[in-house]
């Protein structure tokens, strides 16, 4: 390709709504161009890079025996209604819908469970056809209420979707490890660096589910770990033990109420009780409550989370309780704090003096399980300026307690694998598979004829990759101060070739023609930068794209050499006679190192 050819349109200053590196640099360089909120048009270097993406997931996906089929991205309202997620996405705005011209309503896929579910029953039909996979890369929506960081958080995107159907748990497993090498040999060979950790399902639901994340500083998501142990889970499943508070010498014997006046927040109470009477008593001795109302598709319920003082109520694990709990009038779809009148209905006091005493109005009661046998601590008295000092969760609340999982874990929290202690840092989510079980089938009777002449409804698994996002993670990943560096498998192009002479230099242009020609010739996708420009405009230009290997014909082919210059590596000079049989031998050595790597994933 020549460069004159390529419309090339790269901008020197950082778009003014970038607040990422793979926003700004995606942009300055010409990949992608904002076509309004969350919604972006990808230009040609976008379009190659994408495909090569696409292209090596659909290869790793199909080798686990997985086939590629196209489902509709209109999605009509009465399949959704089967699986009984129809109202659910309404209410929490999650899908974007359209009318036909008979007003008939469809929502736009922003995942395809209930459809692939649908054509299944259509072409399975006995436990003889079974395992069978199904996979997709097509255009996905999501209603997104702030639509950010270029193409990581967008209304419009593509996602590779695959779905599994097995007549056993164990088929599923099988079938569910055989996609977890696969995403990990995908984004091996792509040079991206991933891992895979514990997820809670959410929407998509099941009994279990794994996301995969590419570290990255920038990352929406918290990941805690311990390497050793190899334990991972994203912070909104992960679970880990809390290091014992200490003793409390001071502590009352029985409840006590103690009149707090205008101490709401735990550590002003603990300053207080630490000024007034109760020495040593830390933050650790306190029992927080948090009031939240949780919304189902037909009513808000009031619900009261309970976690050490020094601790958070970790919000995905409670929601997952409360729609536990709630039982057939979940699931819940929003959880907000309450406001400060619904406060004070549920408790009698103003905010800050909540606690499981008496008065405590909600419809459910959940406290970390982590406080069972812990105490004496201070807890809300229900009661404006007033705390309960000494209280003991199993004698003295007066409320019935739910005990659960629902404390946010941090580094330094102990490793359930291995008791030693956790960390933490940020990842970019850039994969998920889930174990589904019978969630769609059964509520689609989708069925096939068993060995023993039953229906039973399918076991199902699901596994969805963000295509689009992939690319903008491997920049997130590989990129410095001049621009993007990308992986030799993502580049959109391996090799570019700059003349870098006075116009009209014949030498340097017989080499650089020479040279473009050659690699053509060996397969290697490469530009001659023919545009009327200045070398320094060039080599920024190719800077910023991020094209990996870049042989300039200049000055030092009076010599017979050229330079050939590795993105982000030194400059060396070598004979033009061995320049294009050496810039192929690098581009399939690369290729070849991320597949060899590939090859010993486990």
């Amino acid at each position: 390709m020549r460069a004159s050819r390529m419309n090339l349109a790269t901008l020197r200053e950082d778009p003014a709504d970038a607040e990422i590196a793979s926003h700004r640099l995606l942009v300055r360089a010409g990949f992608i161009a904002k076509s309004g909120s969350g919604l972006y048009l990808y230009g040609p270097l976008m379009h190659r890079s994408l495909d090569k993406a696409r292209r090596v997931i659909a290869e790793e996906i199909s080798r686990t025996g997985a086939l590629e089929i196209t489902m509709p991205i209109l999605q009509e309202q009465a399949l959704w209604e089967r699986s009984g997620r129809w109202a659910t996405y309404q209410a929490s705005r999650t899908m974007l819908t359209v009318k036909d011209r008979g007003d008939m309503v469809f929502g736009l896929a922003p995942t395809a469970e209930e459809v692939v579910t649908d054509y299944a029953s259509q072409v399975v039909s006995s436990y003889r056809q079974l395992p069978v996979c199904f996979f997709q890369q097509h255009t996905k929506f999501r209603d997104e209420i702030r639509p950010r960081f270029g193409l990581m958080r967008v209304k419009e995107f593509i996602m590779m979707d695959a779905y599994s159907f097995h007549d056993s748990e164990a088929s599923l497993g099988e079938t569910y490890e055989s996609m977890r090498v696969a995403y990990l040999r995908a984004f091996t060979r792509l040079g991206l660096e991933a891992f895979a950790v514990e997820a809670d399902t959410g929407a998509i639901g099941g009994s279990g589910s794994h996301e995969f994340m590419v570290a990255a500083a920038v990352g929406e998501d918290a990941i805690i770990f311990q390497n050793e142990s190899g334990y991972g889970a994203n912070v909104e499943r992960a679970s880990g033990r809390i290091p014992a508070a200490p003793a409390w010498a001071g502590a009352p014997a029985a409840s006590t109420l103690v009149h707090t006046p205008g101490v709401g927040s735990i550590a002003d109470v603990m300053a207080f009780l630490n000024a007034n009477g109760f020495a040593g008593v830390t933050a650790q001795h306190g029992l927080k409550c948090v009031l939240f109302a949780a919304k189902t598709a037909a009513a808000e319920h009031l619900v009261a989370a309970f976690v050490r003082g020094d601790r958070d109520v970790n919000e995905v694990k409670f929601t997952n309780t409360v729609t536990r709990l709630l039982g057939e009038a979940g699931p819940v779809l929003t959880l907000r704090p309450m406001h400060p009148d619904e406060v004070r209905a549920c408790t009698g006091a103003e905010p800050g003096y909540a606690g499981p005493g008496a008065g405590l109005k909600v419809a459910f009661a959940v406290v970390d399980s982590q406080l069972k046998g812990v105490g004496p601590l201070v807890a809300g008295a229900n009661r404006t300026d007033h705390h309960l000092v000494g209280f003991v969760l199993e004698r003295d609340a007066q409320v019935p307690l739910q005990w659960d999982d629902i404390v946010r874990t941090v580094a330094g929290d102990a490793c359930p694998r291995s008791g030693k202690p956790l960390n933490e840092k940020r990842g970019i989510e850039v994969g998920h598979i889930f174990k589904l079980g019978t969630k769609y089938s059964a509520a689609m009777k989708a069925e096939y004829m068993d060995k023993d002449g039953s229906r039973r409804p399918f076991i199902m698994g699901c596994y969805g990759i963000g295509s689009s996002r992939v690319v903008a993670a491997a920049v997130e990943q590989h990129h410095d101060a001049d621009g993007i560096v990308w992986p030799l498998s993502l580049a959109p192009y391996q090799v570019v070739v700059v003349p870098a002479g006075k116009p009209g230099d014949a030498a340097i242009e017989q080499a650089a023609q020479g040279l473009y020609r050659d690699l053509q010739a060996a397969g290697i996708e490469v530009i001659l930068d023919d545009r009327d420009a200045k070398p320094g405009v060039k080599f920024k230009d190719w800077d910023l794209i991020g094209i990996p290997l870049r042989i300039v014909a200049g000055k030092a082919i009076a010599q017979a050499q050229v330079e050939f210059k590795p993105r982000g590596g030194a400059v060396e000079l070598v004979p033009v006679a061995e320049a294009a049989a050496r810039a192929t031998a690098w581009v399939r050595d690369g290729l070849a190192r991320l597949a060899a790597a590939a090859d010993a994933v486990r």
